[in-house]
């Protein structure tokens, strides 16, 4: 079966959100995870640092505008607009501040936006590991989103978590060998649920919530494991109250492996103690 993973990958590259006050999300993303302002054309705040980067748009506080995925090169991109026809919409300049011209937007069944390019600098290293990783979300439609993602786009379902009547309320998806770079948790109202930063350890994971700590920003779940992705994790808020989590340790997932089934439960969301279940 040809997807994501196995024809064209992808990458969660940057973030476009919105914020009712962009210089204070933007201060904190520029003092917390060593962004800086990138030049551009246009009234939105664009941060870039390393192996992270976020678009911050005026507007309603914690809202997502847009996820952006990088494809490895501009075939690949190529490939993914042809099988995707008429779903890949025309960009506009502010999608493409970080990728080359020629990138794509996605519009899912909800509305929800999704930028594919070509990066147009490789990144650097960190002196603080944290790689922008995965995001995502609550949904009133999850079947529907999940038909769109998997059988339209080629997302790969890597776990999913069902409750005692078998419905799924969980699905956890992948665009290349990580376990998941998008999700989806069943709930009672379309939002924006998290984002993940990636680390190469769990002393990384020391480290940042020491960091957070000195900068008074309390962690909110965990430190834990998850079930689905076995990464060690926490989450902090943001000025907006956008969730961020760090991550470690995610786990890697051959493309002919079939999707693992999660009962829908505190250890599963976290196998070390109290977990956050979305309502």
């Amino acid at each position: 079966m040809i997807t994501l993973q196995t024809d064209t990958p992808l990458a969660l590259h940057h973030l476009h959100v919105t914020s009712e006050d962009p210089q204070r999300l933007g201060s904190f993303y520029t003092n917390l995870f060593d962004l800086k302002v990138v030049p551009h054309n246009g009234n939105q705040i664009a941060l870039a640092g390393g192996s992270r980067a976020i678009v911050v748009h005026y507007g309603k506080s914690g809202e997502f505008a847009a996820a952006a995925y990088a494809a490895r090169d501009e075939a690949a991109l190529a490939t993914l607009k042809a099988k995707l026809g008429d779903l890949a919409e025309t960009t506009t300049p502010a999608d493409e501040i970080f990728f080359r011209q020629g990138a794509i937007r996605i519009r899912d069944p909800q509305g929800r936006c999704l930028i594919i390019g070509v990066p147009n600098k490789q990144r650097s290293p960190d002196e603080l590991p944290a790689r922008l990783q995965h995001t995502v979300f609550q949904t009133t439609q999850l079947e529907a989103v999940l038909d769109f993602y998997v059988n339209k786009l080629g997302f790969v379902i890597s776990d999913e978590v069902v409750d005692t009547e078998g419905r799924v309320t969980t699905c956890f998806l992948r665009s290349d060998d990580e376990h998941h770079s998008l999700a989806f948790f069943r709930g009672s109202q379309d939002v924006w649920d998290h984002h993940c930063y990636e680390t190469s350890s769990w002393n990384d994971i020391r480290d940042w919530g020491d960091r957070f700590a000195r900068a008074r920003y309390s962690i909110f779940f965990g430190p834990g494991r998850h079930g689905p992705g076995n990464n060690l994790f926490f989450m902090i808020t943001d000025p907006d109250g956008n969730r961020v989590e760090l991550s470690c340790d995610l786990q890697r997932v051959d493309a002919a492996h079939p999707p693992g089934v999660w009962p829908h439960e505190e250890y599963t969301l976290n196998s070390w103690g109290r977990g956050w279940i979305r309502t």
